[in-house]
């Protein structure tokens, strides 16, 4: 049986933490290690590991302390100390249902490919009395059920992201590793790693993950430095520098396929959108509808600040998708 190797970024949620490991406990799949990343200064997580009890769980404590982004980017590494064949990252709020690694390993086996992703629902209000999980898959509007070609996720980027970090599950043969390896800020970070794709990914429309909508009671994103409003510029200024990249690279034929509404299953009213906001011209795609949309754009042009590490990813992908 091939051994799976889970990567579990920690934050003080003893409560999460445990109902994450308790999902693994069920797999079934039973060959798997889960390295819980613990980025509490005092090592909190490690009770919870000592009271599961189960050797399959190991407890690395970051020390100095990491945040968030750049621990749950360590979980993308290509490094494999246990000689594991397969991976995923399975964040503390998250769920997987107990087919999970068992698909994973199947699909990379049967369809030839390295990566695939296996569908998420969303559990809203986490950590709430009204917590509940919803039915729709977040990938139903977005793929089709095969492989997709590189350039196909990445114009994905116009109207959702391409690679969700929580669906995402990979093999050592893996081309590229998913690891951005440079600093970046929420959010923006799962744009970039969908850049890295160079290589087929499989998508299956299987429900068997569940991701905790639930970014507004997160601590995790500590030490930030920045108020909400100029996190929000910059995002969508790196956001916007991103898609016009991947716009300017994609073939011609495929950029032709979007604007009529093939390769996705994306609205086209959502692509339309995505591309006007990036200030792309194209045929259909309107302009600014109004006053206050042009006040938005021009607020990110002249007051957003495009984050480095959009370049720095954009310099290692340099002629991906070229015509």
């Amino acid at each position: 049986m091939p051994l799976v190797l889970v990567r579990t970024p920690t934050y003080r949620r003893p409560d999460l933490l445990t109902r994450a490991m308790r999902c693994l406990q069920a797999q079934s799949h039973e060959e798997w290690i889960c390295e819980v990343r613990d980025d509490c200064p005092d090592g909190s997580a490690r009770a919870v590991v000592e009271e599961l009890g189960d050797p399959r769980i190991r407890h690395v404590w970051n020390r100095p302390q990491k945040f968030m982004v750049r621990n749950l980017d360590d979980c993308f590494l290509r490094e494999n100390p246990h000689g594991a064949d397969f991976f995923f990252m399975l964040e503390d709020d998250n769920q997987v249902r107990p087919e999970f690694m068992a698909r994973g390993c199947e699909i990379i086996r049967q369809e030839g490919v390295t990566i695939c992703q296996l569908n998420q629902v969303i559990e809203h209000d986490s950590r709430t009395p009204k917590a509940r999980i919803g039915d729709e898959g977040i990938f139903d509007g977005i793929f089709d059920e095969r492989a997709h070609a590189p350039e196909e996720l990445h114009l994905a980027m116009f109207g959702a992201v391409g690679l969700s970090n929580g669906a995402v599950f990979w093999s050592k043969d893996i081309r590229r590793e998913l690891a951005i390896r440079v600093e970046t800020i929420p959010t923006l970070e799962e744009y970039l790693r969908t850049r890295l794709v160079s290589e087929p990914v499989y998508i299956s429309r299987e429900k068997l993950a569940v991701w905790a909508e639930n970014e507004q009671s997160t601590t995790r994103n500590a030490g930030l430095g920045k108020g909400w409003l100029r996190r929000e510029l910059d995002l969508k200024a790196s956001v916007t520098a991103l898609q016009r990249a991947v716009w300017t690279g994609t073939p011609e034929r495929l950029r032709k396929a979007f604007l009529d509404g093939g390769i996705l299953r994306l609205p086209m009213d959502r692509r339309r959108e995505a591309l006007r906001k990036a200030g792309i011209r194209a045929p259909g795609v309107p302009g600014d509808p109004s006053p206050k949309a042009t006040v938005k754009r021009l607020a990110v042009r002249h007051a957003g600040h495009e984050h480095p590490s959009v370049a720095a990813i954009l310099a290692q992908t340099a002629g991906q998708g070229a015509r």
